[in-house]
């Protein structure tokens, strides 16, 4: 019987005792080539990809992504339960806004900084219009849509803290943590609860982390921007 306790206490215990999964870091490489890890997903054959490379910006290896009408997305792939680590923290740095963008409508949803987290679920649940749209863009990119998709966002025409859902599908929901020109032209850091963010905009418990992933999009309103992305980490409460 004791021994079917401690077993019993292991399992319960097994993800506290894990490590935070570790998003390659952008600073332990060289200005150049983005590491092999963080994958580019194109959206459609249509559209122009975005530029993602590596440049040091005041003594540190950041990432850099500049869009000329363009859009794509750097993935990187994971797993893990954001109950056991839900502390997401990064830093970037918009150079400035994009003129003409604005969240709230479909043909000018462009953002200059988009810090994106994929959730696993059941694509069985989804409302008949979200299953139509996922169909949609997968016929489009090759890609299947997450069963959701958090995104933190430098909005445009939207208050900061305030939560848009993506005209799209209502399983893209985008919280601006920073908005229009605040802060613009320097580096902003920011720390955020996955788990509690994703109850609150979806009224639900999330399900795994599949991926983390960045973006820099022009492709709406055709117009230029510069972003620069630092380091992302993750950890426990």
């Amino acid at each position: 019987m004791k021994s079917l306790i401690v077993l019993a206490c292991l399992i319960a215990c097994c993800d506290a005792c894990a490590q935070a999964p570790i998003p390659p870091r952008f600073s332990a490489a060289q200005p150049g080539a983005v590491p092999s890890a963080w994958q580019t997903v194109l959206l459609s054959s249509n559209k122009q990809p975005t530029e993602y490379t590596l440049v040091a910006d005041e003594g540190v290896v950041v990432l850099r992504a500049s869009a000329k009408g363009s859009a794509s997305i750097l993935a990187w792939r994971t797993d893990f339960d954001p109950r056991a680590f839900p502390m997401l923290s990064w830093r970037w740095k918009v150079t400035k806004s994009i003129a003409g963008a604005d969240t709230r409508a479909r043909r000018s949803e462009d953002s200059p900084a988009r810090v994106m987290i994929s959730f696993s679920g059941n694509p069985a649940s989804l409302k008949a219009g979200d299953r139509a749209a996922g169909a949609l863009a997968e016929a489009i990119s090759g890609h299947a849509l997450p069963y959701a998709v958090l995104m933190y966002i430098w909005g445009a025409k939207v208050p900061p803290e305030s939560t848009t859902v993506s005209a799209l599908t209502s399983r893209i929901r985008m919280i601006a943590v920073s908005s229009d020109d605040e802060g613009a032209g320097r580096w902003q850091s920011y720390r955020r609860n996955l788990a509690d963010d994703y109850r609150r905009v979806f009224g639900e418990e999330p399900g795994r982390v599949t991926a983390i992933e960045l973006m820099t999009d022009t492709d709406n309103t055709g117009a230029v921007a510069e972003t620069f992305y630092g380091d992302l980490t993750l950890a426990a409460p």
